[in-house]
């Protein structure tokens, strides 16, 4: 352990280019390229003991960590945390949060001007010590500009021994927390917190009402706006709930200077609150409810079910109105919405929804004739900080009866007394962000939300089911109960899915499987408008045994490409591929039960495909190509082209009355071959080589080196250039089976390549053929710039996936001419072998189990009947024991699955003839890796 400490220092002070263990090696931390809360959750899940010596303390903070104390509260892990109430910022609810946890010693520093920072995490007999200008806050841990430098040493280490003594000084001075010394201190905060309440009341009323102005999104999208009304009559603005849509149809309706508007919508709380918002930016014009004022108004706010009547609608002439806004959209397919688009001709019509695509398979695009004014979409919205931040964390349901919670359970079951206790038990730890609890819980059937509240009442809970079938004076007076405080719980089915506005939601509780990603967001959008004294939104999502549970990280990435890499690094590491201070956390149970399905699951069907081709062909106005899944963060190309062999029979099973163009057996096998074999790329070489010779009409090795130099800055390519030629050319995998039928792309002419005659006439002279390659070579182009970008002069990435054929292919190996696949494959010429390791190996021949003993070291076992020595000679196994060839290491975590690249070997630590217990021979070794694992992905594989 001294000689990684040792190292690792050698790597941080005198040279980075010193090999050493990460893991150990001084880290500067500030939310730059990871969230600090990641490394802090990292210490917490994995220390022996814990201690926070922070100035300030929030809710927040505290929220961001809790789903790792309760982890250490059940493993009787302990903690010290101290805290000051220097400027009474620290939160008193934060300290009441924390102190409940038996297994933390929390003390507050009370009229010092204490205001150090820092985190320090025993494991053994190692301080890993992060010691900076972060305190335990959501913007300190997620997004401001800090500095934090995380440093590690031995318990005898002087760095070690000074800032605990120094520590201690301060923490000794000072008693355990009791809930007298909390009181006392939440009385001070909730003076100080009155006397600024005041001064910034009175600081309103001196200073006059700042001009309301458009945001920077709200900037670009009027800019959009501003063209589409030089041109068109109909635009379709796209904006998740929350940011702002109505303000921006107001800033535009200024703008156009509009003498006449009308604003459409479905519910009376909506066309209010416009009305309200509209008065806001326009000031110089009368606005009235149409119905409830018969005073003559240039701007109306109407219901759609009451202007759409022929004896209100007639009373306007078709062109009376010079601008209309129908908000909620989406609904267009419904007659009273068609007939009131169809009777009026404004100047132009603002449709206005959050979420355009629909289940009824009506075309929303069409409507508004593909006129897309602007999109935010929730990440977007997030990252502009238009929405208030979520904390979400995916729980595990209960068992009830032996059984877990799916989409088969009964009534009786979802309403059961433990299940109950379970939900409260979980609302009230996880907590909430403001004064008072205001939670939102959406489940699956109408008797379930009667049933659930009837008993939650029972226990003296303050709730109320509200359903579609209820009035609508009632749904009123629920949500006005509910903002006021009366009733914390309101429990609903669907109808809060949109059209409501409660901005004081702090807490959304999914009780329900997640059959569709787009009510998903309409529910998680639900908490996330900004209100005051709400500084987040806590998400608490039941997961069951549901079918589509992999759907979550679909809906809340918002990355809709049934990538199963992506989704298993969205649950594993989900904090750092959302925006801002959201952050993302799933309890260890519920991330096996969601790999597992993400594992087992076809995404390559019919079904599946036609669903994102449907929607996609609605927004573009025409047949959609690979490209626009790719660039519209639909399913991915490559799945799609596991349902067929190439995209052109795909395109007609989707449109069966659409006369394609014929492609000719010949070109199928060309379109096979790039789509099986070049797709999708994980480097960029062949297909670069093929767009060039075909835009060119040849290539050779040095305009190809002098091409991707200039491109990509790629270095000391030769290897890799000549590789790409071989396998466009099929010089190279001649006798693997499944690639011995496609004919080779190009060609060999002196020292150029050039297209192979057949490929190149089709390419000229067959325009939907060059439209189908073209669109092949702009996807694959596209996918390995975002998902396996090469830097500098390697070629396969670590801690990428791999397939087997794709790890021998990327290392320039050709791996058929008889040599054995599964296991290992030695390369005596390249002095290489390639290890293939499955950790969960539960094969009926597997008779030992592949294990990390750290985060470098794994065992690794060989086949069997093998030994070191054979005849007094090395064997192929003695040799790799003796060092003789460099090993390439892929591994798996499961049997079907892909397999993750990790590096080179750097050492072969032992190695040993063993005996299995079929009594059969082979040998056991200890590697030593090169570098350390990816944590996130060195966590998934040694996980249960």
């Amino acid at each position: 352990m001294e000689n990684y400490l040792l190292n690792s220092f050698k790597t941080s002070l005198l040279n980075e280019n010193i090999e050493s263990n990460i893991n150990y090696q001084h880290k500067l931390l500030s939310n730059k390229d990871e969230k600090i809360v990641s490394t802090l959750r990292r210490e917490l899940e994995d220390c022996d003991e814990f201690i926070i010596s922070v100035a300030f303390i929030t809710q927040s903070g505290v929220t961001l960590i809790l789903e790792q104390l309760r982890k250490l509260k059940e493993k009787g892990i302990k903690g010290k945390i101290l805290t000051g109430d220097y400027l009474t910022f620290t939160e008193p609810k934060a300290l009441k949060k924390l102190v409940e946890f038996e297994n933390i010693d929390v003390r507050l520093a009370s009229k010092e001007k204490f205001h150090a920072k820092g985190y320090f995490f025993r494991k053994n007999n190692i301080w890993t010590m992060i010691v900076g200008s972060s305190n335990l806050t959501q913007t300190a841990l997620t997004t401001n500009f800090e500095w934090n430098l995380k440093v590690n040493s031995l318990n005898d280490g002087k760095i070690t021994k000074s800032i605990l003594n120094n520590f201690f000084d301060i923490f000794n001075n000072f008693e355990k927390l009791s809930l007298e010394k909390l009181e006392a201190y939440e009385k001070q905060y909730s003076f100080y917190k009155e006397y600024r309440k005041k001064v910034e009341d009175i600081e309103k009323h001196i200073v006059p009402n700042k001009e309301i102005k458009p945001n920077l999104m709200q900037v670009q999208a009027l800019k959009n706006l501003e063209s589409l009304r030089n041109y068109a009559k109909r635009g379709l603005l796209i904006s998740a709930t929350g940011t702002g849509k109505t303000y921006l149809s107001a800033f535009d309706v200024k703008n156009a200077k509009a003498e006449k508007v009308l604003f459409i919508a479905h519910r009376k709380t909506i066309l209010s609150k416009a009305k309200e918002t509209f008065e806001t930016i326009i000031k110089d014009k009368k606005m009235k409810i149409y119905g409830e004022d018969s005073e003559n108004s240039p701007y109306i706010f109407a219901m759609i079910q009451t202007l759409s009547k022929k004896e209100h609608l007639e009373k306007f002439p078709k062109d009376y109105f010079d601008y209309i806004i129908v908000d909620e959209v989406h609904h267009g397919g419904a007659k009273s919405y068609q007939t009131l688009i169809n009777y009026f001709t404004p100047k132009f019509m603002l449709g206005m929804t959050a979420t355009p695509e629909r289940g009824d398979n009506f075309d929303i695009y069409e409507l508004f004739n593909h006129n897309i004014a602007y999109e935010i979409r929730l990440y977007d919205a997030l990252r502009e900080d238009l929405l208030c931040p979520f904390h979400y964390f995916g729980i595990s349901d209960i068992e009830i009866d032996g059984e877990l919670i799916s989409e088969k359970t009964a009534i009786k079951k979802l309403t059961a007394e433990s299940r109950i206790n379970h939900i409260l038990e979980k609302s009230k730890f996880y907590g909430y962000s403001g004064e008072k609890l205001h939670a939102l819980i959406f489940v699956s059937k109408v008797d379930e939300a009667i049933e659930l509240a009837e008993k939650m009442r029972l226990k003296g809970i303050k709730c109320e089911a509200l359903t579609g079938d209820d009035s609508e004076a009632k749904r009123e007076k629920t949500i006005s109960d509910f903002e006021n405080g009366k009733i914390e719980y309101i429990i609903t089915v669907d109808i809060f899915n949109e059209g409501v506005d409660i901005p004081c939601i702090n807490q959304i509780i999914l009780l329900r499987p997640t059959e569709s990603s787009i009510v998903y967001i309409q529910q998680l959008g639900r908490g996330l408008r900004k209100y005051k004294d709400k500084e987040y939104v806590v998400v608490l999502d039941f997961i069951g045994n549901y079918e589509k549970n992999f759907l979550i990280p679909v809906a809340v990435s918002q990355n809709n490409s049934y990538d199963k890499d992506y989704m298993k690094r969205f649950i594993m590491n989900g904090t750092d591929m959302i925006p801002k201070e959201s952050s993302i956390m799933f309890e260890e149970i519920v991330k096996e039960r969601i790999f597992d399905n993400i594992n087992k699951s076809n995404f390559s069907t019919k079904k599946n495909i036609e669903k994102d081709f449907i929607l996609l062909e609605k927004q573009l106005g025409r047949i959609p190509m690979l490209y626009d899944f790719f660039e519209h963060n639909m399913i991915e190309p490559s799945i799609i082209l596991k349902y067929k062999k190439t995209y052109d029979e795909v395109l007609r099973i989707m449109k069966p009355n659409f006369q394609f163009k014929n492609i000719s057996s010949v070109e199928n096998n060309y379109l096979r071959y790039i789509s099986s074999f070049l797709t999708p790329a994980k480097r960029v070489h062949e297909i670069e080589i093929l767009d060039f010779i075909l835009k060119n009409g040849k290539a050779n090795f040095e305009e190809i080196e002098i091409y991707l130099k200039e491109k990509y800055n790629l270095s000391e390519q030769e290897e890799n250039i000549k590789n790409a030629f071989k396998h466009l050319a099929k010089e190279i995998f001649i006798s693997l089976s499944t690639v011995k039928e496609f004919f080779p792309l190009i060609e060999k002419y002196d020292d150029f390549y050039v297209p192979c005659k057949d490929f190149e006439k089709s390419y000229r002279e067959n325009i939907y053929f060059k439209e189908l390659v073209d669109d092949l070579i702009k996807y694959n182009l596209a996918y390995a710039n975002k998902n396996y970008k090469q830097e500098g002069k390697e070629t396969i990435l670590k801690y990428k996936e791999y397939t087997k054929q794709e790890a021998f292919w990327y290392h320039n190996l050709d791996f058929n001419n008889g040599y054995q696949v599964s296991g290992y494959t030695t390369f005596e010429e390249e002095k290489k072998v390639i290890l293939f390791i499955t950790l969960d190996d539960s094969s009926s021949f597997t008779s030992y189990d592949n294990q990390f003993l750290d985060d470098k070291r794994l065992t690794w076992f060989s086949k069997n009947q093998r030994y070191l020595e054979k005849n007094g000679k090395l064997t192929i196994e003695g040799k790799i024991a003796n060092n003789f060839y460099t090993l390439e290491v892929f591994i798996k975590k499961k049997l079907g699955e892909n397999f993750y690249y990790l590096g080179k070997v750097e050492k072969v630590l032992s190695a040993k003839d063993i005996l299995n217990k079929d009594k059969k021979n082979l040998v056991e070794y200890e590697l030593l890796l090169k570098t350390e694992i990816e944590n996130s992905l060195y966590q998934y594989l040694i996980k249960n």
